[in-house]
């Protein structure tokens, strides 16, 4: 097995390996001697550093995308992907998803920013060169 460089600690990955199986916190604590609260606090700080992980990688392909596009206020949110394709096509990047799946992704991560499908507050769609969607 090859080593990689993580911002998970063994311990956290080892305690939310066994969360994946379906262990509760109780049942990893005496598995590994340890507190209940040690556990909830070890799982606590493993999802904070997965979020930033996210987190960094959205800022990275903000970095590298060759497409940027504001969405903006006051937008039907069924018309983003045929503005998201057109901008594409426009920088010669293939999206890596349909109409659908676009849509999904918006209703997923910016449901704050939609109201009744429209747009209540500006967002920003990157694309990466390889079709990758991130929303900012």
């Amino acid at each position: 097995m090859m080593a990689y460089k993580s911002f998970l600690t063994k311990r956290q990955l080892t305690v939310l390996r066994l969360r994946q199986a379906g262990l509760t916190q109780e049942e990893i604590a005496k598995r590994i001697k340890t507190t209940r609260a040690n556990i909830s606090l070890i799982e606590k700080r493993a999802k904070e550093n997965i979020e930033r992980s996210k987190e960094t990688i959205k800022e990275w392909n903000s970095v590298i995308s060759p497409v940027r596009i504001t969405v903006k206020k006051g937008t039907d949110v069924m018309t983003i992907p045929e503005i998201v394709f057109a901008e594409a096509d426009r920088s010669g990047v293939h999206v890596r998803t349909d109409s659908i799946g676009l849509i999904t992704l918006i209703k997923k991560e910016k449901s704050d920013a939609i109201s009744n499908r429209m747009v209540v507050r500006d967002f920003e769609v990157d694309i990466t060169n390889s079709g990758e969607v991130t929303l900012l």
